[in-house]
């Protein structure tokens, strides 16, 4: 069975996520698994322990943020984790509507997670969410040396072709879903993204307390890379294979840098 990479779900809001985690291996499927506060993540890395197929980062979301659902103890706990934590996401900023009026918060808390990743060894995997904000977060990640010392991933690229342009300079990768291609603007990126910095995702379920299959993720992954196989003027097959390459070797990246089962006992 060719296999499936999803490099950026929430399996952990599904109320049946360890139903649907004891699946993938049978299924050919692995995830990356961005949670959304650190004591998302601890509990993730328990829930999935027994599933390898299920990789887990930890996220401190920009909406929560926004939301003023993160505190000092949210912040010490990520920064407690950290240096032992693979992948590290979602962060980021979001300046949507509302959320623009906390920008200064966002600013704030994301400049103090890049300091921690500035302080941590090299090499771990970074998912970042950016949505009207791409310059704004391309300054921060440039300025903190974060691209410099770790890989940054866009999860679902939103920003402008000047931003696309400044974070291909900076070697950044780049997940692509059925969102992002449901756009014009998300449409070009995607079809631009270099071959060999292209992942797929899915970022669902999108809510909290969902339920979810393996049979509706693999459909979704499928139909995302025939789809994006189209636009690339590729082969569903040909662009399968690429991107499982590239998949396995971020997955490989963040597993040889730490074990992050350590993490479970210093939250």
């Amino acid at each position: 069975m060719t296999a499936l990479y999803d490099m950026h779900c929430h399996l952990d809001f599904a109320d049946n996520a360890k139903d649907v985690a004891a699946e993938l291996d049978q299924a050919g499927m692995t995830a990356l698994c961005a949670t959304v506060v650190p004591s998302s993540y601890v509990a993730a890395l328990e829930e999935f322990k027994p599933w390898p197929a299920v990789q887990v980062a930890l996220g401190l979301h920009p909406w929560w943020v926004a939301q003023e659902r993160i505190g000092a103890v949210d912040l010490a706990r990520f920064e407690k984790l950290a240096p032992d934590a693979p992948f590290i996401g979602e962060i980021g900023l979001d300046l949507h509507g509302k959320r623009k009026e906390t920008r200064e918060r966002q600013e704030e808390v994301l400049y103090r997670l890049l300091g921690v990743l500035s302080a941590c060894d090299a090499g771990k995997v970074v998912f970042l969410h950016g949505v009207r904000a791409g310059d704004r977060l391309l300054a921060m990640l440039d300025r903190c040396g974060t691209a410099e010392r770790h890989t940054c991933v866009f999860h679902w690229f939103q920003g402008t072709p000047d931003d696309f342009g400044r974070a291909l300079s900076l070697d950044c990768w780049f997940s692509v879903g059925m969102r992002m291609l449901a756009t014009d603007a998300g449409r070009i990126f995607a079809k631009a993204v270099p071959d060999e910095r292209l992942l797929v995702e899915t970022d669902n379920p999108p809510h909290e307390g969902m339920p979810w299959s393996v049979g509706m993720w693999s459909e979704e992954l499928r139909n995302t890379i025939r789809d994006l196989a189209e636009l690339r003027g590729t082969t569903p097959e040909e662009l399968r294979q690429s991107l499982n390459a590239n998949s396995e070797e971020l997955l490989a990246a963040g597993r040889r840098l730490h074990t992050p089962a350590a993490c479970v006992t210093t939250a």
